[in-house]
C-alpha cells in the first residue's frame, strides 16, 4: 500500500517536515484462509517486525558477547542489517516487512519501552550518592564533563564561519558537546554489569563520577535551555512560563507522587512486593508524569525518569519492577528501540565530505577532552596507570542515551541522514573498541595480592588478629557467633572482626560497599529495618554482652551482583589487612526442616578461595541438621579434632587449632596425623615444614593435659576414611585442610566421589550426608596469592610458633577429655 508524501501547509508547526498520508487499515487479519494478507494489517506486521529484530539481535549478541561487546551494539547492528544500509537497499523488501506506515507504531512501542526503562533506572539510581561521593569522584566527574564540553564548544565557536549554515543556526556544535561530553549513568551501569565490573574499585569510582557528570550536564543544559527560551521567544513570558512549568512538574512529583508511593511501600510487608493495586497506581503515575512532560514541551521519558529518581530504590519497589518488567523491557522493548535506531541509519547517504569532516572533528575533540578530563584528576590523585586506562575506557562509554539523543535530533530535523549515520556509526565504533579492550585488559582480581604473609601460621605473637566474616542471610548469625565465641578474646588480647553482609543487587543501578551506620539507621524516621539491620543488631548485642574491648567489631554491607560478590570480600580483606576470612557453607536448613542449597553462595566461596589475599576457612555448621551442637562456653569443654596429612593447608588448620588452645581454656585438642608407611615417605620441603610444625607443637604441648597427639598409619583412601569414621563422632568441631590439587596415596580414589570440591577431599567426606557425619567442620586454605617471591608458603618459623603459647596455671589442671575418646 503506497503512501503519498504531501508538503505541510505554511504556517503550521510541521512546516519543515513532510506529512505522510495512509489509507485506513485494520489492526487484525482474518487469516490466509479468508484471503487476507496478514502483513497488510498492523498487528501481524508489528509482531513480525519485533520478532525479526529480537531474533537477529539475540543471534548477533551470542557471537559478539565473547568479544566483550555490550548488548546495545548487537541491537543497533541488528537494525542496521534490516535497515537502509543492508537489506533495506531492496525496495520490495521494505515494502513487505517495513513499509513506511508501520514505522510509526514501531516508534510508539519503542518509546513506551524507553519510558518504562528510564523509570526503572530512575528508581535504581540513588541520587544521594552525589553527597557521599569522595573528592576524587567529584573531581573526575567535573573535569571529564567540562573539558570536552569546553573544547567542543570553543571549537564550534571558532569554526562558526566555516561550518554549514544550518549547523550554525541550530547550534549543533553546542548540542553535540552537551551530549558527547557527559558519560551516561544508565549506559555505564549497563556496560559494567555486563562486563561484571560494577563492584570493582575502578567501577565504583567511575559510577560515582558518572553520577556527578550527569548531574552537572543536566544543570548546565537546564540553565542554557531556560536562557535560550527567554531570549528567543517572541513573548519573553513564554520562556519564563516554560521554565516555571518544568519546576511545577518537579514540585508535583516531589510533593504529591513521592509521598503516595512511599505510603504504598510502608504498607508492603518486609521482604514482599507491591500488591497489584499499588503497582497499578505506580504505573498510572508513570504515564501521567510522561503526559505532563509532553504537555510542557519535554519528552515523556523525562517525566518518567524524574519520577523514578525521587522514589526509594531497592525492595520492595525496585524488586517488584525488576521481577515484573525487567525481562520484558530490557529483553524485548529496548532491543526494538535500538534496532529501530539502527534501521534508520543509512551509511550510503554519507556524501558531503566537508560536513562529515567537521562532524568527525568535533567528535574527535570530544574524545581528546574526555581523555584529558580523566587524566588530570588521576594524575593529581596518583592513580595507577592500569586504573587510569580502565577509567578512560569506562568514561568513554556510549550507548542507549546517545543513540536516543541522535534519534531525537533526527526527528526534530537537527541532523540530516548523513550526519545521523555518522553519529550512529561513532556510537557503535566507540563501544566496539572500548568494551573489548576493557574486558581483556582490566582484571580486578589481579589487585587482590598481598605483599606480606597474611596467615594464622605466620602471624606474629604480639600482632593484632584481624578476621573477616562474610554473611548472606540471618540464618548464618547463630553459627557465626558460636564460631567467634570459640576464640575467647579478652581486653588485653582482642580480636578485630570485619563483618560483611553481602546483599544481591536488586532494585539498584550501582553497587555499594559501605560501613553500616547504626546511629543513622536508628535516627532516621522514615527508615524501615532491613535484613542488614537485623544481622548487625545481633552482632552489636553480642559485642555488648562480651567483655568490653574483647571484640572490635567493624560492620560493612555490600550490595552487588551475585556473580562478583567475591570482589568485595577480597578487596575489603586486602584493604583491612585481614589474615583470616571465614565463609559460611552454601547448604543450610530451611524453616520447614528441608535442606536448601544456595548456588550463588557456593560460586562466591569458590571465587574467594581462588582470589583471596589471605587464608580462608569455610565453616560447615552441622548443628543445623541435627548434628553435634558446637557452642563454646566457659562451663563446657569442647573437643576439637584436627586431621593432619600434610601441606600448607593442613599446617594452617593446625595453627588455627593452636590459636584456639592459646586463647580458650575450655578446649581439648586431639591432632591425628595420617602418615604413609616409612618406605613410602619422601624427603621434600613440604615434609620438612610439616615435621618442623609438628615438632614445635609437640614440644610446647608435652605437659598440657588438654592436648593429645597421635599418628595413624594408612596406605590408601579406604584406610583414611576408616580412621575418620572411627574417630570423628567423638569431637564437637573438626579442622581439616582443603589440600586442593594435592595428590597423595592417602586419599587415592576419594576425589572421584567428591560432591563439594571447594571443601577438599577430607572436608567433602565430612560434609557429605552419605558419610553420616554430624560434626561441624572448619575447612582451611592457607593464603595462596602473595606478591613477594621470598614469602614461601611451605616455610614456617618454629621459634615464633613456640613463643605464641603462654599458658595459664589453670590449663595444666584440666582433664584430658579427648584422650579416652581417641
Amino acid at each position: 500500500m503506497n503512501a503519498n508524501l504531501l508538503p505541510a501547509p505554511n504556517g503550521t508547526k510541521t512546516a519543515n517536515r513532510p506529512v505522510v498520508c495512509y489509507e485506513s487499515i485494520l489492526v487484525s487479519s482474518g487469516g490466509v484462509w479468508l484471503g487476507d494478507k496478514p502483513l497488510s494489517f498492523s498487528l501481524p506486521l508489528l509482531c513480525a517486525q519485533m520478532s525479526i529484530i529480537f531474533a537477529c539481535s539475540t543471534l548477533i549478541h551470542s557471537i559478539l558477547r565473547r568479544l566483550g561487546l555490550p548488548k546495545a551494539v548487537s541491537h543497533i547492528l541488528a537494525g542496521v542489517i534490516f535497515g537502509f544500509s543492508v537489506l533495506g537497499r531492496d525496495k520490495s523488501y521494505l515494502k513487505i516487512l517495513f513499509p513506511e506506515r508501520s514505522l510509526i507504531q514501531l516508534d510508539i512501542v519503542s518509546e513506551m519501552g524507553l519510558i518504562l526503562f528510564l523509570f526503572m533506572i530512575g528508581v535504581k539510581t540513588e541520587f544521594g550518592m552525589i553527597r557521599k561521593s569522595g573528592k576524587k569522584a567529584v573531581a573526575l566527574g567535573l573535569t571529564s564533563t567540562l573539558f570536552p564540553l569546553g573544547l567542543m564548544s570553543v571549537a564550534g565557536y571558532l569554526l562558526r564561519d566555516s561550518l554549514p549554515r544550518d549547523m550554525v543556526d541550530n547550534r549543533f556544535a553546542y548540542n553535540l558537546a552537551t551530549s558527547w561530553s557527559r558519560t551516561s549513568y544508565v549506559v555505564l551501569s549497563c556496560h559494567l554489569t555486563e562486563l561484571k565490573l560494577l563492584n570493582s574499585k575502578v567501577g565504583r569510582l567511575a559510577m560515582s563520577a558518572t553520577l556527578v557528570s550527569d548531574f552537572t550536564s543536566t544543570v548546565i543544559t537546564a540553565v542554557y535551555t531556560a536562557v535560550q527560551l527567554v531570549l528567543s521567544a517572541r513573548n519573553r513570558m513564554l520562556g519564563v512560563g516554560s521554565f516555571l512549568s518544568f519546576l511545577a512538574l518537579v514540585a508535583l512529583i516531589v510533593g504529591v507522587a513521592r509521598p503516595m508511593v512511599i505510603w504504598m511501600i510502608r504498607k508492603t510487608p518486609e521482604g514482599g512486593q507491591l500488591d497489584e493495586v499499588h503497582f497499578a497506581m505506580c504505573m498510572a503515575m508513570v504515564l501521567a508524569c510522561g503526559l505532563a512532560a509532553e504537555l510542557i514541551g519535554h519528552h515523556a521519558p523525562t517525566g518518567a525518569f524524574l519520577l523514578g529518581l525521587v522514589l526509594p530504590g531497592g525492595p520492595p519497589l525496585g524488586k517488584t519492577l525488576e521481577d515484573r518488567f525487567d525481562a520484558m523491557v530490557s529483553g524485548i522493548l529496548i532491543p526494538i528501540l535500538l534496532g529501530s535506531i539502527g534501521f534508520n541509519c543509512d551509511l550510503f547517504s554519507i556524501a558531503d565530505r566537508a560536513r562529515c569532516g567537521y562532524l568527525v572533528l568535533l567528535i574527535s575533540l570530544g574524545v581528546v577532552g574526555k581523555l584529558l578530563g580523566v587524566l588530570v584528576p588521576c594524575w593529581i590523585c596518583r592513580v595507577s596507570l592500569p586504573d587510569v586506562v580502565a577509567l578512560n575506557l569506562m568514561m568513554a562509554s556510549k550507548g542507549l542515551f546517545e543513540a536516543y539523543t541522535v534519534n531525537a535530533w533526527q526527528d526534530s530535523a537537527l541532523v540530516d541522514r548523513q550526519m545521523y549515520a555518522i553519529l550512529v556509526a561513532s556510537i557503535v565504533g566507540f563501544t566496539a573498541v572500548t568494551s573489548p579492550i576493557l574486558k581483556f585488559t582490566y582484571n580486578p582480581s589481579e589487585c587482590y595480592i598481598a605483599h606480606r604473609r597474611r596467615t594464622l601460621q605466620h602471624t606474629k605473637p604480639d600482632a593484632e588478629l584481624r578476621m573477616m566474616i562474610c554473611l548472606h542471610s540471618e540464618h548464618h548469625v547463630r553459627s557465626v557467633i558460636n564460631f567467634l565465641r570459640a576464640f575467647n578474646p579478652t581486653k588485653a588480647n582482642p580480636i578485630c572482626i570485619f563483618l560483611l553482609h553481602l546483599v544481591e543487587l536488586t532494585g539498584h543501578a550501582a553497587a555499594r560497599l559501605t560501613p553500616h551506620d547504626r546511629s543513622a539507621a536508628a535516627a532516621s524516621v522514615d527508615h524501615q529495618p532491613t535484613e542488614t539491620d537485623h544481622i548487625m543488631n545481633a552482632f552489636y548485642l553480642f559485642e555488648e554482652q562480651s567483655e568490653r574491648g574483647a571484640y572490635v567489631l567493624q560492620p560493612f554491607y555490600s550490595i552487588c551482583p551475585q556473580a562478583t560478590m567475591h570482589d568485595d570480600a577480597c578487596s575489603l580483606s586486602l584493604d583491612k589487612k585481614v589474615c583470616f576470612l571465614m565463609l559460611p557453607f552454601h547448604r543450610f536448613r530451611a524453616i520447614d526442616g528441608t535442606m536448601e542449597a544456595n548456588n550463588a553462595v557456593r560460586n562466591m566461596n569458590r571465587n574467594v578461595l581462588n582470589y583471596a589475599p589471605c587464608s580462608v576457612a569455610i565453616y560447615v555448621d552441622r548443628s543445623e541438621v541435627g548434628g553435634a551442637n558446637f557452642e563454646p562456653t566457659a562451663q563446657r569443654v569442647q573437643h576439637l579434632g584436627v586431621y593432619f596429612i600434610g601441606g600448607p593447608d593442613d599446617r594452617e588448620g593446625l595453627a588455627y587449632a593452636m590459636l584456639l588452645i592459646e586463647r580458650a581454656t575450655s578446649f581439648a585438642v586431639t591432632v591425628i596425623r595420617l602418615r604413609p608407611p616409612p618406605e613410602w615417605r619422601e624427603s621434600n620441603s613440604d615434609e620438612t615444614a610439616d615435621d618442623e610444625l609438628i615438632d614445635a607443637f609437640r614440644t610446647r604441648m608435652v605437659d598440657d593435659q588438654r592436648v593429645v597427639y597421635r599418628e595413624e598409619l594408612v596406605r590408601d583412601g579406604e584406610d583414611t576414611v576408616g580412621v575418620i569414621r572411627a574417630t570423628s563422632h567423638y569431637f564437637s568441631l573438626l579442622v581439616v585442610g582443603r589440600r586442593n590439587g594435592v595428590e597423595s596415596p592417602l586419599t587415592d580414589g576419594l576425589s572421584m566421589w567428591s560432591e563439594y570440591p571447594e571443601l577438599g577431599i577430607i572436608g567433602d567426606i565430612l560434609a557429605c550426608t552419605d558419610f553420616g557425619g554430624n560434626v561441624s567442620t572448619v575447612v582451611v586454605q592457607q593464603q595462596t596469592r602473595v606478591g613477594t617471591p621470598h614469602a614461601d608458603p611451605i616455610k614456617c618459623n618454629p621459634k615464633a610458633l613456640r613463643s605464641r603459647f603462654r599458658w595459664s596455671r589453670r590449663a595444666s589442671q584440666l582433664p584430658l577429655a579427648a584422650e579416652a575418646a581417641v
